[in-house]
């Protein structure tokens, strides 16, 4: 068997693996990413021990696309009115939790200060797509979804670029401060800057073309593009397809784009996204060694907590200085913390760290600082990813607890008829403008009636509950 035929074929298992898993999920109570991470830690390792995630894997081909998909479906209106918190949760929230992170891990761990401030800033990105789901599903507070989901955009450029600066002081065994300071702020500027002129000159062109599958090609091609141009200018790759995805999904996109045009690039993105993120966390689980985690359990567990002491600095000490409008209630401080799980970024970062110095001596502490980054990712993703509803719960933050439950709910299917009314109305006139061929039209309309007549349905009993009782 040939090498590609081996791995057309392994692709093809795990995207089977991720179709019964999301099957499986709709009928047990359990995320479904948690889900994935726990069948690939149990189940896969025998057989797909060979397929494993390297540096290149997840940051060149898995994270323009998460990154994009993500960031294509924020709203920049809303991200504005959260700049602040947002801002500090990811940029020096991040430097704040490498310090203190770095700071236990030296004096509980005995590791060289650089070297604990390392494994700080590696740990330091968050990934929170097993709890956004789960937001969604409970119904959280809109902001809380968008305070968690906007860190996390923003935060892995910022611990990527400050692990690339720790690293090279390492390797070059000089570091300053001014330095330092001076090549963030080019890596940040230098990004926004590839970001917005790649984000504006596409969603320009996007407007001149007049086919949904070309269109879906320049974003893609916007996407990974300036991911690669910012890299090669030692830029924030991460940071650039934030802004270019936040300009093609409110600019580009926002007009003078077809409905279906528009239905196309969200369908296709929701997509890629979906089965970059499956992929990624079903190979989280195979790349966890349940032996290397059970020898080295306690360690482990120290560095566990030290990731969540760092983050509790910055959401309990830093959030609550805001004022105003930017102001974070009390209530969402605990799932901020809690909220923090750590993912793919961090395993790229560590096994990114090279074998050997320039002068051919080992990297110091190479090993421990992988093994210790599994185990917190697994441990971070297993524990704080089903613990996470019972405390939104507990918290109040259910949409049945801090809604008016019925009224709410039927406000929130009439929005949806409406929107249903609408699409229907905007498919009829594409038709009839030959924009959407006879079969697309049939099935798409069909789809959307049979939506209607269920959200009627389930509207109807609704409306009868709130219904004001008659007068005697």
């Amino acid at each position: 068997m040939s090498a590609t035929h081996a791995t057309v074929e392994a692709f093809l298992v795990l995207l089977l693996i991720v179709f019964v898993v999301a099957v499986l999920v709709q009928r047990v109570r359990l995320p479904y990413t948690v889900a994935l991470v726990v069948v690939g830690f149990l189940g896969l390792q025998p057989s797909f021990v060979h397929v494993s995630l390297t540096p290149d894997l997840i940051l060149l081909v898995f994270l323009p696309t998460l990154l994009f998909e993500g960031a294509y479906n924020v709203s920049t209106n809303r991200l504005l009115k959260n700049a602040l918190p947002i801002t500090l949760l990811a940029v020096p929230g991040v430097l704040l939790s490498m310090l203190v992170t770095g700071a236990i891990i030296h004096l509980a761990l005995g590791l060289p200060w650089e070297i604990a401030f390392l494994f700080g800033a590696l740990i330091a990105s968050t990934d929170p797509i097993a709890v956004v789901s789960l937001f969604r599903s409970l119904g959280a507070p809109r902001r809380l979804r968008l305070l968690v989901e906007g860190e996390s955009l923003f935060n892995d450029g910022a611990s990527i670029t400050i692990f690339q600066i720790v690293l090279a002081a390492i390797v070059t065994g000089a570091f300053s401060v001014a330095g330092g300071v001076g090549r963030f702020l080019l890596t940040v500027v230098g990004a926004l800057v590839i970001g917005g002129v790649v984000g504006y000159v596409g969603s320009r062109l996007l407007r001149t073309i007049d086919s949904a599958q070309i269109q879906i090609t320049a974003t893609v091609v916007a996407a990974y593009g300036a991911y690669l141009l910012a890299e090669t200018f030692t830029f924030s790759g991460a940071i650039a397809v934030v802004v270019t995805a936040l300009f093609f999904g409110n600019y580009g996109a926002s007009r003078g784009l077809s409905p279906s045009s528009v239905h196309a690039l969200s369908a296709t993105w929701e997509f890629l996204g979906f089965v970059a993120n499956s992929l990624v966390f079903l190979l989280i689980g195979v790349a966890l060694d349940p032996l290397q985690v059970a020898r080295n359990w306690w360690i482990i567990s120290i560095a566990f907590l030290a990731t969540l002491a760092g983050r509790a600095v910055v959401v309990f000490l830093v959030m609550p200085l805001l004022r105003g409008a930017q102001a974070i209630p009390p209530r969402y401080l605990p799932v901020l913390l809690w909220g923090g799980l750590r993912g793919a970024v961090s395993l790229a970062l560590a096994l990114s760290i090279p074998f050997t110095l320039p002068g051919g001596a080992p990297f110091p502490h190479r090993d421990i600082l992988q093994v210790i980054a599994f185990g917190v990712v697994g441990a971070s993703l297993l524990l704080q990813g089903l613990t996470m509803g019972p405390l939104i719960q507990r918290l109040g933050l259910k949409s049945g607890q801090a809604e008016q439950g019925a009224e709410s709910e039927a406000e929130l299917l009439r929005a949806r008829l409406a929107a249903v009314e609408g699409a229907l109305m905007a498919l009829t006139h594409e038709h009839e403008r030959g924009e959407i061929g006879l079969l697309q039209f049939e099935r798409l309309s069909s789809a959307y009636q049979q939506e209607h007549a269920q959200l009627d349905q389930q509207l109807a009993p609704l409306e009868a509950a709130t219904q004001e009782p008659d007068g005697e």
